[in-house]
């Protein structure tokens, strides 16, 4: 009996699946654009050309842009127009496989280069495959590249732009704390410990008039002793900080809302959370091309892996629900009263509680983008 297209392995092109498939397609496309790349350059978009076999490729850098130089070796016939590189495979019947090497470097207008970057690309034809007797339509395989697809930008995760005036604000309350340290992360340790320090005697349920303030109004609220403060208010005011030096920094919430309260009538006027509420921010180390935690509502300025490579909230995410990893977890933990830091394991941690229920498998990340990116 020949079984019906739903009860079949789906086919490796996954052309179609979604409509004869009872099985579910997920992709981690979504995991990469909130984890963008930094790369001076980048794809913007790969088409297809109008007509015969052959891609649009589309580039954009992270300066403004000038020119673009390609230089390469195979059998395509390259085109370059500005940001643009159009390549054409002439043979659609070749029998061979029909390889191309691109190399581009950008330049910005003013003069300043790129390194190389690379480009390998295959040209695979039906011709060949039916051959083999194998039905397949012709594609081009885009291979051996270090030209990353740019889903999205660091700065289109950065959503509010400092000010000049809240540049000196920050300048004159951590710049003489970061003005010796290299690296965004250990500008970012020191700035972090300041905020835990600042909103340490005020802590607890803020006011409604810090729903909504500016960072910067939170904090002198917290300083001038009139309010308190939760993880939110850290947060946001760590952010800010460290946007408005330069350190890209971005909010992370988390909430698990099962069900919302509809009225005010018995049995719908509460609430139901799989996992509760909280924020912390994560800024971006060019130099360790990653983003990194922090918790300061929690004291945390680190957590590492057992080879002791920082983490993102996505990458503890991952450790603290498998079983097998969450053993390898360390925390770098800041003592406000006495100025210290130490790093436990998690089981040792503090916070080993809360971190189990805040980033429990239930719980559901939140990642704010630009409108305008």
């Amino acid at each position: 009996m020949t079984p019906s297209p739903k009860s079949c392995v789906p086919d490796v092109s996954l052309h179609g699946l979604e409509e004869v498939s009872d099985i579910l397609v997920y992709t981690n496309q979504q995991y990469w654009e909130f984890h963008p790349t930094a790369e001076p350059l980048a794809l913007r978009s790969v088409e297809r050309t109008p007509d015969g076999v052959g891609l649009v490729l589309r580039v954009e850098t992270d300066f403004p842009f000038g020119s673009l130089e390609v230089t390469g070796e195979g059998v395509a016939q390259v085109t370059v127009a500005a940001d643009t590189v159009t390549v054409r495979f002439p043979d659609e019947n070749t029998l061979e496989p029909a390889l191309h090497a691109l190399t581009l470097v950008a330049v910005s207008i003013t003069g300043d280069r790129t390194a190389p970057y690379r480009i390998g690309l295959h040209f695979a034809s039906a011709a060949r495959d039916a051959r083999n007797g194998r039905a397949m339509r012709n594609r081009v395989i885009v291979k051996d590249t270090d030209l990353q697809v740019a889903y999205s930008r660091v700065s289109d995760w950065i959503i509010a732009h400092p000010t000049a005036e809240d540049r000196a604000y920050a300048r004159a309350r951590w710049g003489p704390l970061t003005a010796s340290l290299k690296g965004a992360y250990a500008q970012a340790r020191a700035v972090t410990r300041a905020v835990i320090d600042d909103f340490e005697p005020q802590r607890g349920t803020p006011s409604d008039a810090m729903n909504r303030l500016h960072p910067f109004r939170q904090h002198e609220r917290i300083l001038a002793g009139i309010d308190h403060g939760w993880c939110a208010n850290m947060a946001e005011v760590l952010c800010h900080a460290l946007n408005s030096l330069d350190v890209p920094c971005r909010l992370v919430r988390m909430r698990h809302t099962y069900r919302d309260a509809t009225s005010d009538q018995p049995g719908e006027n509460f609430e139901v959370l799989l996992a509760g509420g909280h924020t912390i921010a994560e800024i971006y180390d060019a130099e360790l091309k990653q983003w990194i935690w922090l918790d300061p509502s929690q004291r945390q300025l680190a957590a590492r892996d057992a080879g002791g490579h920082l983490l993102c909230l996505a990458e503890i995410h991952q450790r603290i629900n498998h079983p097998q990893q969450r053993g390898d977890l360390r925390l770098d933990h800041y003592d406000p009263k006495t100025q210290t830091e130490t790093t436990y394991a998690l089981a040792d941690s503090p916070v080993a509680k809360n971190m189990a229920h805040y980033a429990k498998r239930e719980q559901r990340f939140y990642y704010f983008k630009r409108r305008d990116a």
